[in-house]
């Protein structure tokens, strides 16, 4: 009786836009505060991203939230490309301390944590 193994890997683009110079302002009177969420997120959630500085990738989700992927390491590499890729668990979800995100030359970062962006009045 012959055996075959049969491996299945998801591999899941992101695209991402730059963020040095946002397109719009913000609103006056508006300010970003981060509140711990869940540690798995959905990767089919996952509409678009952004890199706001070295260490952290925001993610627009597909509910217009947005959640902030907090890094293990700067992975300054991430930023130089238009997009990245995301190896879902079987799960179907991006977790921390368990996942990483992959740029196309490669390099891997891992996910320290998760918090959702809420926004705040300064006024």
């Amino acid at each position: 009786m012959a055996m075959q193994t049969v491996e299945r890997r998801i591999i899941i683009r992101i695209p991402t836009r730059p963020t040095l110079r946002p397109r719009r302002r913000a609103p006056s009177g508006i300010v970003w505060r981060e509140r711990p969420t869940d540690d798995c997120q959905p990767v089919s959630g996952i509409a678009r991203a952004r890199f706001t500085r070295p260490g952290v990738v925001d993610l627009l989700m597909q509910d217009r939230s947005l959640v902030r992927a907090r890094l293990d390491s700067e992975c300054v590499a991430l930023g130089y490309y238009s997009a990245f890729y995301l190896v879902p668990g079987e799960d179907g979800r991006i977790c921390a301390a368990r996942d990483t995100i992959v740029s196309r030359a490669g390099n891997e970062c891992a996910i320290s944590g998760f918090h959702i962006l809420e926004p705040r009045r300064t006024d």
